[in-house]
C-alpha cells in the first residue's frame, strides 16, 4: 500500500489545472504570433536599437550586446521571381520538372498543372479580331500570347467584380466602346455603404452604366463576397431547386476581372469606404476591414468556382498594388538569393524588414491566393500591380477624391446661388490623416484611370504560352505597371490650385511637407527598364496621359459631379471652372442638354449643351415678358390643335391684369397658327419678325418648328419642367398650365403667386379658426419660423392609410393612367431602376444601420403627383437646379408623358439626402398658414380645391430643398389632393 501509495500523482485542482492549461495556450499562441507578426510590428525590439542597425542588419543594445534579429516572412513565389531582372532563364523549371516535382509531393495526377494548364487553353479557331490598340501591338510581338479564343468581342461574356470602382467604371466603358461587348455582368458592393453615398453612387455611376452601356446586364450588390444574398431575388427560386450560386456556373463568363476591394490611393487607413458595425468582424463600431476580407473572400471564389471546370476556363485578371514591394511586411527572395548565392547577413542588408500596411498585405494574400490556385487546380490568372490612380470616377473617400472636391469647392466658395455641400468632410482638412505618407510629403508613382484599363484590357487577352522557354510554368503572370508619373499630394494640391485657385486663400487645403521625400521613388524604383520591356512586351502597354493632362480632366469631373447645372456668372473662377470643362470635354461623357433649359454650363465652345427649337423664340418671348413680373403658358405643339380649350378670364381688379404675360407655345404647322397668322405666314417677312404678334382668346400665340411627333422628349418637355431661359430676367415665377386639364383666372394665378412666400415668425402666435366639422371656432398655435421661401410647386395627391408610397411599380401605374399611356419597353427600364435603386439604398447589407442622421422609418418615398400645373420661382438659383434636375432626369429616360414618375424620383432622392423627419414642434399643433389660396372653376375640377386650411398642412406637405446663408429656407410645395375612389 505504501509502494502504491507513493506512485499515485499528487491530485491538482481543477482551478490549477484550467490556470496552468491557459498559460500554456497563452505561450504558444504568443510563439505562433511572434513567427507570423510582420517585422514592422514585432513588438520585442525598441524603435531606437532598429533605427540603430548596422549596415549588415545587425541590431545591438545599449551595452553593445547584438540583440537576434526578429523571425523574418519571407516568399519565393515563381511569380514573383518573373518580377526579378536576372538576365537569364537558367533557374526557372520547365514544365515537366514541375509535373515531376508535383508527383513527388503527393499531389497526385488529378492536380496535375500541366494536364490542366493544357486544358484550359482550348483548340485555337476564329474568333473576333483582338480588342485595344496595346494588345494589338503585343499580339504582333508575341502572337501566342493572344490566341485567338483569349480575344474579346461582341459575344464575350465579361464579369467585373468592383464595377462602379474608379478602374471598373471605365473598364466597363472601353469594354463596351472599343470592343464592342453586349454581355457584362457587374458585382460591386457599393462602397461607401452609407445611405447618402450608396444613392449617390448608384446616381453617378449605375445609372451612368446603365444609360451609357446597352451592354451591361445587371449590378449585384452581394451579401459578401460575390455571393447574393441566399434568401432574396432570383436565389430563392435556385434555392428551391438547390442550386447555390456559383460564380462560372450561373454566369458563363468568358472574362472575370477582379477589381474589388482595390484602392485608388497609397496607404489609405483601413476605414476608408466604411462605416461603423459594418463588419462582423469589427467590435464595438471600431475601424472596419471589411472591404478587404470581402475582397480577399471574392478572389477564393471566383478561383475556386474556376477550378471546378474540367474543360477550357475563362480568363482571370485581378488587380494587386504596387505596395506588395515595400508595404507588405514580407521580405521577397530574389532568383540570386534561392541559388544560395549571399549569406544571410548580405541579403537582409539588402531586403530590410518592410513595413506593413493593411492594404498592401491583402494584395499580397491576393498573389498566394493566384500561386496556391495555379499550383495545386491548375488556375491561370494575370495579375496587374497598380501604382496610385487618379482621373475621373474617383471613390468618395479617398484622399485624392475628397482633396479635388475640396479644391474645387474652396475655387467655387460661399457666394451666393452655390448649393450647399452635404459632407462635413469637405470643410476643413481632417482627411489629412486618411492617408500614410500625406503629411511628409512622400512622393509616388501615379497612373490616370484610363490607362490602367487598358492595361486591364490587353492583360484579359493574354495568355501565357507554357512552350515558351522564356516563361516560367511554375507560376501565374504577374506584371508591374510602372509610371514616369512621380508626384507628392503636396504637389498635387498646389498643382490642382494653380489652375483653380481657392476664391478664400485661408481655406486652401493645407498639406505641409514635414520631411524628406521618399527618394526611392523619386529615383524611379519599381519603374525600372526592364518593367518597361517587359511591360511591352507583354502587354504593349506604356502609360500615355501626362500628368497635366489626367489633373484637369480629373478636376473636370469633379465639376460636372458637384455642379452639372453650371453656376452664376458672379461665383469667383467661374471662367477658370468654364474653361477646365470646355478643355475637357473630348475625355468627358457630358449629357448635352438644349442650351434653351438653362441646365448645362454656357460654354463658348458649344460643347456642353445643344441647338434646339426653343432658341429661334427666345428673343421673341424675352422681349414679350419684359414687363411682367409673372407669366402664365401652356404649351400645345400638337399639329391638329385648332383652338385652345380654356381661357384664362381677365382680372376685374385694377392693375392686376398687367402682372401678368399669357403666352401660348403652339407649333408653327398647327392649325391654330395658319388661323391667327394667315396673312403673316403668305407674307415674305421673316418670322421673327411677327411671331408673337397675334392672339387667340387672352393667350399670346408664339410658334414653334417642330411638332409634339417628331421632336424628341427632351425638346417637347423642356418649357414645362425648365423655362429658365425663356423669359426675360425681369420675370420672378412662371407658372405652366395644362390648358386642356385646368386654368386659373388672373386672380387664382395671383392669389398663388402672392402665397408662396411666408415672413418670419419668431414667436408663436395664437390664431382661431372654425373646425369644418364641427363648425366650431377652435384656437391654434403657429410655431416660430424662419422666412420660407417655395421654389416649385404643384399637385401631390394622397392615399388611404397602409398605401404602399415606396412603390415605383405604383407611381409608374398611377403616371401612366392619368396620361392615358401603355407601359412600353423603355418605361420598363426605368421603372426597374428605380426599384433597384430603393431596394439598394434601403437595404442594411453591408452598411451600418446606425448611419441614420436623424430617426426615421428607412424608406424611399414617392410624391404622387399631378403636373397639369406647376409653379415655377425663376429667381432662386436652388429653384433651377431643382428644375435642372428633374428636367435632366426625364430627359435620360425620354419616355413620353412620364414626367411625373421622373419628378416623383427626384423628391424621393432628396427627402432621402434631407433626411427630413417632422419639421414641427409636438407642442404645436394645427394646420399650417402657409398655403396659396385656390377655387376650383368647377365644383368637380379635381386640380384644384376648396378654400381653407385644412387641405394644406405644409408640415407634412412642404419638401425641404436648402437653407441660405441669412437662414431662410426654400421649399417645394404641394397642393395635397385626395385621390378619387
Amino acid at each position: 500500500m505504501e509502494d502504491g501509495q507513493k506512485a499515485h500523482r499528487t491530485i491538482v485542482s481543477m482551478e490549477a489545472e484550467r490556470a496552468h492549461v491557459h498559460s500554456l495556450y497563452k505561450s504558444r499562441a504568443e510563439k505562433r504570433r511572434l513567427r507570423t507578426m510582420p517585422p514592422s510590428a514585432y513588438p520585442s525590439i525598441p524603435a531606437a536599437a532598429v533605427a540603430a542597425a548596422s549596415v549588415i542588419g545587425r541590431t545591438y543594445d545599449k551595452n553593445g550586446e547584438m540583440v537576434p534579429p526578429p523571425p523574418r516572412l519571407t516568399l519565393d513565389l515563381p511569380a514573383h521571381r518573373e518580377l526579378e531582372d536576372d538576365g537569364t532563364v537558367e533557374g526557372r523549371r520547365s514544365l515537366q520538372a514541375v509535373d515531376d516535382q508535383n508527383i513527388h509531393n503527393g499531389i497526385g495526377s488529378k492536380n496535375n498543372i500541366r494536364r490542366n494548364l493544357k486544358m484550359a487553353q482550348p483548340a485555337q479557331t476564329a474568333s473576333s479580331p483582338i480588342c485595344g490598340a496595346d494588345a494589338r501591338e503585343a499580339s504582333q510581338l508575341n502572337p501566342n500570347h493572344y490566341p485567338p479564343t483569349a480575344h474579346i468581342g461582341p459575344k464575350s461574356r465579361i464579369v467585373i467584380t468592383g464595377a462602379l470602382s474608379q478602374v471598373g467604371m471605365e473598364l466597363v466603358l472601353q469594354l463596351y466602346e472599343q470592343c464592342g461587348v453586349q454581355f457584362i455582368v457587374g458585382i460591386d458592393a457599393a462602397y461607401p455603404n452609407t445611405r447618402h453615398e450608396r444613392l449617390d453612387m448608384i446616381e453617378s455611376r449605375y445609372k451612368y452604366i446603365e444609360r451609357r452601356v446597352p451592354g451591361f446586364q445587371r449590378l449585384i450588390v452581394p451579401f459578401f463576397g460575390v455571393h447574393p444574398h441566399p434568401n432574396m431575388g432570383e436565389e430563392v427560386r435556385f434555392e428551391k431547386m438547390g442550386q447555390g450560386f456559383d460564380l462560372v456556373s450561373r454566369l458563363k463568363p468568358t472574362h472575370i476581372v477582379h477589381l474589388s476591394g482595390m484602392e485608388e490611393g497609397r496607404g489609405e487607413y483601413t476605414d476608408y469606404g466604411d462605416t461603423v458595425d459594418a463588419s462582423p468582424f469589427a467590435e464595438g463600431g471600431q475601424r472596419s476591414m471589411m472591404r478587404r476580407f470581402e475582397s480577399l473572400l471574392s478572389m477564393d471564389q471566383i478561383f475556386s468556382s474556376v477550378a471546378k471546370l474540367t474543360g477550357s476556363q475563362p480568363q482571370v485578371v485581378y488587380v494587386s498594388s504596387n505596395e506588395v514591394n515595400d508595404s507588405s511586411g514580407v521580405s521577397f527572395k530574389s532568383t540570386s538569393e534561392s541559388s544560395g548565392d549571399t549569406t544571410s547577413d548580405e541579403s537582409d542588408a539588402a531586403h530590410p524588414p518592410h513595413p506593413a500596411s493593411v492594404y498592401g498585405t491583402s494584395s499580397l494574400l491576393k498573389e498566394v491566393l493566384a500561386s496556391y490556385y495555379h499550383r495545386h487546380h491548375g488556375v491561370d490568372s494575370v495579375g496587374l500591380r497598380v501604382p496610385t490612380v487618379f482621373g475621373p470616377f474617383a471613390r468618395p473617400g479617398s484622399f485624392i477624391h475628397d482633396l479635388t472636391e475640396r479644391t474645387v469647392r474652396n475655387a467655387v466658395g460661399n457666394s451666393d446661388g452655390v448649393p450647399k455641400n452635404h459632407h462635413d468632410r469637405d470643410h476643413d482638412d481632417s482627411n489629412k490623416s486618411q492617408r500614410e505618407g500625406v503629411a511628409s510629403g512622400e512622393k509616388e508613382q501615379m497612373v490616370y484611370v484610363y490607362d490602367v484599363a487598358s492595361a486591364i484590357v490587353a492583360a484579359m487577352q493574354f495568355k501565357k504560352d507554357y512552350t515558351s522557354l522564356e516563361i516560367d510554368p511554375s507560376g501565374p503572370t504577374l506584371i508591374r505597371l510602372g509610371s514616369k508619373l512621380v508626384t507628392s499630394m503636396k504637389e498635387l494640391k498646389d498643382r490642382m490650385e494653380g489652375y483653380l485657385p481657392p476664391a478664400d486663400p485661408a481655406s486652401s487645403s493645407i498639406i505641409e511637407a514635414q520631411g524628406p521625400t521618399n527618394a526611392a521613388v523619386d529615383n524611379g524604383h519599381g519603374l525600372s527598364i526592364y518593367d518597361t520591356e517587359r511591360n511591352r512586351n507583354l502587354l504593349g502597354w506604356t502609360h500615355k496621359t501626362m500628368l497635366h493632362e489626367g489633373t484637369k480632366t480629373m478636376l473636370a469631373w469633379q465639376i460636372s459631379k458637384l455642379y452639372p447645372f453650371g453656376l452664376p456668372e458672379s461665383v469667383p473662377n467661374h471662367s477658370a471652372l468654364q474653361n477646365i470643362l470646355e478643355d475637357s470635354m473630348s475625355t468627358l461623357s457630358y449629357h448635352r442638354l438644349p442650351c434653351a433649359s438653362g441646365c448645362r454650363w454656357d460654354g463658348g465652345k458649344g460643347g456642353m449643351c445643344e441647338k434646339s427649337p426653343w432658341d429661334d423664340v427666345i428673343d421673341t418671348t424675352k422681349e414679350l415678358t419684359q414687363s411682367c413680373p409673372y407669366v402664365l403658358y401652356t404649351v400645345d405643339l400638337r399639329p391638329e390643335l385648332v383652338t385652345l380649350d380654356k381661357q384664362s378670364a381677365p382680372s376685374q381688379r385694377k392693375g392686376w391684369e398687367d402682372w401678368f404675360c399669357k403666352i401660348a407655345f403652339v407649333s408653327a404647322t398647327s392649325k391654330l397658327a395658319e388661323n391667327v397668322y394667315t396673312n403673316e405666314m403668305l407674307a415674305t417677312v421673316p418670322e421673327d419678325k411677327w411671331n408673337g404678334s397675334g392672339k387667340s382668346g387672352n393667350w399670346i400665340i408664339v410658334l414653334l418648328e417642330g411638332t409634339q411627333y417628331s421632336m424628341p422628349e427632351y425638346e417637347r418637355s423642356m418649357a414645362k419642367l425648365t423655362p429658365t431661359n425663356l423669359f426675360h430676367d425681369k420675370v420672378e415665377k412662371a407658372m405652366f398650365v395644362s390648358h386642356r386639364r385646368v386654368i386659373l383666372t388672373t386672380d387664382q394665378a395671383m392669389g398663388v403667386m402672392q402665397h408662396l412666400e411666408m415672413n418670419e415668425r419668431k414667436d408663436p402666435e395664437k390664431r382661431t379658426i372654425q373646425d369644418e366639422k364641427t363648425k366650431e371656432d377652435v384656437d391654434i398655435w403657429l410655431p416660430p419660423q424662419p422666412h420660407r421661401h417655395s421654389v416649385f410647386f404643384t399637385n401631390k395627391y394622397s392615399f388611404d392609410e397602409g398605401f404602399d408610397t415606396s412603390s415605383a411599380r405604383k407611381l409608374a401605374n398611377f403616371v401612366m393612367q392619368n396620361a392615358g399611356i401603355a407601359e412600353t419597353k423603355d418605361i420598363r427600364a426605368q421603372i426597374t431602376f428605380y426599384e433597384q435603386t430603393g431596394h439598394l439604398t434601403r437595404t442594411s447589407m453591408q452598411r451600418s444601420p446606425n448611419y441614420q442622421e436623424f430617426f426615421q422609418d428607412n424608406f424611399f418615398p414617392y410624391d404622387f403627383l399631378r403636373s397639369s400645373w406647376l409653379v415655377h420661382e425663376l429667381k432662386s438659383e436652388e429653384g433651377r437646379n431643382l428644375r435642372c434636375e428633374m428636367y435632366e432626369e426625364h430627359a435620360l429616360w425620354g419616355n413620353s408623358a412620364m414626367e411625373d414618375l421622373s419628378m416623383g424620383f427626384v423628391l424621393a432622392k432628396r427627402k432621402v439626402k434631407m433626411q427630413l423627419g417632422g419639421m414641427a414642434d409636438p407642442q404645436f399643433k394645427g394646420p399650417e398658414e402657409w398655403y396659396p389660396l385656390l377655387v376650383p372653376r368647377e365644383q368637380d375640377d379635381e386640380d384644384a380645391i376648396t378654400e381653407g386650411p385644412a387641405y394644406l398642412d405644409y408640415l407634412e406637405a412642404a419638401q425641404k430643398v436648402a437653407t441660405e446663408r441669412k437662414g431662410h429656407e426654400y421649399y417645394v410645395t404641394f397642393l395635397p389632393q385626395r385621390l378619387k375612389k
